[in-house]
């Protein structure tokens, strides 16, 4: 069974004009904080937990915001989003080598996922309830802006995911 996740969108403010993103050290792109979920942890557990070790503040939750469902079986995959906001502290990255940066809304960076943006707009444009979804699968179509951006980082992430999947 593939490991469920939980994925917190921090905005500054209930605006929601700026979203906090992380830079990542091991893939050239911008994200939200969010993981796996560990055995035994809830998804807002698992949600706060991450945003700490990736950014170092004290992170509040607002709200949950929907659900993300991969896969159509008894091992389809659960993607929990919630949305929050920074309450203390100051960024502390989680590995070396990784940035965090608050971005307007309007303006978000290039070297982001498809699906991150549309985590950021589900959170805007759900703000009245849960929602439930299928998720999509990282599509590079909708990730071609990544591929001229960085194609050998691209090529080993693919080769990775066709290592890495079910045989």
């Amino acid at each position: 069974m593939s490991q469920n996740g939980a994925t917190l969108i921090l905005f500054k403010d209930d605006s929601k004009r700026e979203v906090f993103l992380v830079f990542r050290s091991d893939y050239p792109i911008w994200g939200p904080t969010g993981g796996g979920m560990e055995p035994g942890e809830t998804p807002q557990e698992a949600a706060l937990r991450e945003a700490f070790e990736e950014t170092g503040f004290d992170i509040e939750i607002n709200r949950y915001v929907g659900l993300y469902r991969h896969g159509n079986n008894s091992s389809a995959r659960h993607s929990y989003l919630f949305e929050g906001r920074v309450i203390a502290g100051e960024f502390h990255p989680e590995f070396p080598g990784c940035r965090g940066k608050w971005f307007p809304v309007s303006r978000l960076p290039l070297s982001m996922t498809n699906r991150t943006k549309e985590k950021i707009f589900d959170c805007i444009k759900h703000p009245a309830g849960e929602f439930k979804k299928e998720g999509q699968p990282l599509s590079l179509r909708l990730n071609l802006h990544l591929l001229l951006l960085h194609p050998v980082t691209v090529a080993k992430f693919i080769v990775k995911r066709k290592l890495n999947s079910p045989k």
